[in-house]
């Protein structure tokens, strides 16, 4: 694949025509970032650029993999709708990179776009912190340089990569991922005046793996990210186990910053499903965004012979939830995907939603006080459930029925959500995208899994344990190149009873 360097500019639709994302099976995302083929892992370095967003992912042309990591390229002027271009980073063949561009972060140095990531080498022990400048406002980044030391043989570090950099006052600051074999995950701080010269500062934040029982925070920190909330940080990591687990899950640390660390962190999950990664964060405007990485949840091989591998998630805005947890919601620009609304049928008890395509949106208002209140997306003799138990207050993603195809990963994937025990109602945006279901709580929080139903559309969505107060809207979702069409009509709602 073609992938132009500084100063040459790339085009900006590469993969056209349009009818290039239109895959036949009813897996394939349409409203989700991704290209029409390869190998997609971690989102990085969204940033906005004048009226448009970008948001860069490692990319491999080959599903196998046998190619090196590029940065691949998307734009948009709504965080709805996205146009893909040119990957804009590869591997220097000379260079620290030689082996792949890996995961890091974007930020604007007047007018130049500065892409600082980890450059891959097979024989060298860490991923160095490497910068390339863009003229072109980032379509294209020119040769790499190292600007930040390796750690130092005393540190006793075995794993160190991902930069994520910041502006603070008149300078700059870095957090990168790190861990030992011994259980000590940490954020290794960094400070530069320029973004070219870099001093370790110690950790920004640290945890002994052994110490911490809510959740297991792994041996080693990957793609750490800090959003800020006044005077409060959200540090999220991902985890690894670096005894052979392999990745874990998306943890937000929160708490207040005191200098340059950050003190006695509340732990908490950022994501409550099976197949949300590497999160990457927007930290321009109002509220901070996020991104993930939306992995598989099907074999290898299975992935391999549909010629495409992962996704990013949808655009999450996050803030900190009363309780000092990270919250997440889908941003308001997704409403413009909307296009047209589809009739919900209620009976007593039962609600059902018939006709529904691959993609779609289901807004819902749901009530109860004891028993359960089940949606089950129902394809042919497949089914993926959402259980909501009222009594022990928890949501539980259920997949044991969701496909037929054995390389199909299952289980069940419970949480916490009080608002059921509390209040005796919840709110709940659930967005479905081919194999895709990203599901939000109006409490701020989210579960993302993959399901593989081998009966293609049109599904019913089967509600039991209905009651007459509850609301539900469900919406066609466009295709994230399709016309605008969104219209009064689709505020539609069906309320039960």
């Amino acid at each position: 694949m073609a992938v132009l360097r500084l100063g040459l500019r790339a085009p900006l639709d590469v993969f056209t025509p349009k009818e290039a994302f239109m895959a036949s099976e009813h897996h394939f995302p349409r409203f989700h970032v991704r290209p029409p083929s390869g190998y997609v892992n971690d989102p990085n370095g969204p940033i906005r650029i004048g009226e448009r967003w970008h948001l860069y992912f490692q990319y491999v042309a080959d599903t196998e993999r046998r190619g090196g990591v590029v940065w691949g390229h998307a734009s948009s002027p709504d965080l709805a709708r996205w146009t893909m271009h040119r990957p804009a980073l590869s591997p220097d063949p000379d260079g620290a990179d030689r082996d792949g561009c890996w995961s890091g972060t974007t930020v604007l140095d007047g007018d130049e776009v500065v892409a600082l990531y980890s450059g891959f080498r097979h024989e060298h022990p860490y991923q160095s912190v490497l910068a390339a400048r863009s003229v072109d406002g980032g379509h294209s980044f020119g040769p790499p340089q190292q600007v930040a030391d390796d750690p130092a043989p005393q540190d006793g570090v075995d794993q160190f990569r991902d930069p994520f950099v910041w502006k603070d006052g008149d300078g700059w600051l870095m957090v990168a991922g790190a861990g030992n074999r011994s259980g000590r995950p940490a954020a290794r701080l960094y400070s530069s005046p320029d973004l070219q010269t870099w001093t370790f500062e110690g950790h920004y934040a640290e945890l002994i793996r052994a110490d911490v029982s809510a959740e297991d925070v792994g041996d080693m920190w990957e793609c750490p990210q800090v959003v800020s909330f006044g005077d409060r940080d959200a540090l999220l990591v991902s985890t690894m186990d670096l005894h052979g687990g392999g990745i874990g899950k998306v943890l937000a640390l929160t708490g207040r910053r005191d200098g340059l660390r950050q003190r006695d962190p509340r732990v908490s999950r950022a994501d409550f499903g099976p197949n949300f990664y590497a999160a990457s964060a927007l930290r321009d405007g109002t509220r901070p965004i996020v991104w993930g990485w939306v992995t598989e949840g099907r074999s290898g091989e299975s992935a391999v012979a549909a010629n495409w591998s992962g996704l990013l998630s949808l655009p999450r805005a996050v803030s900190l939830a009363e309780d000092g947890r990270l919250a997440s919601a889908p941003l308001d620009a997704l409403q413009d995907l909307r296009v047209e609304p589809i009739a919900a049928t209620a009976g007593a008890g039962t609600t059902m939603v018939d006709d529904l395509p691959a993609q779609f949106e289901a807004d819902l208002d749901l009530h109860g006080s004891s028993g359960e209140t089940r949606l089950s997306l129902r394809c042919g003799e497949e089914h993926l459930d959402i259980v909501l138990d009222w009594t022990a207050g928890t949501i539980t993603i259920d997949r044991d029925h969701a496909s037929l195809d054995p390389s199909a990963e299952e289980g069940g994937y419970p949480f916490e959500e009080p608002a059921l025990r509390e209040r005796g109602s919840v709110s709940l945006r659930w967005y479905v995208d081919g194999s895709v279901s990203e599901l939000f709580t109006g409490s701020g929080r989210c579960a993302t899994a993959r399901f593989y139903p081998t009966t293609p559309p049109p599904w019913r969505l089967q509600i039991t344990g209905s009651t007459g107060s509850d609301t539900i809207r469900v919406w066609r979702l466009a295709d994230r190149h399709e016309s605008d069409r969104h219209s009064d009509e689709s505020r539609g709602g069906v309320r039960t009873g």
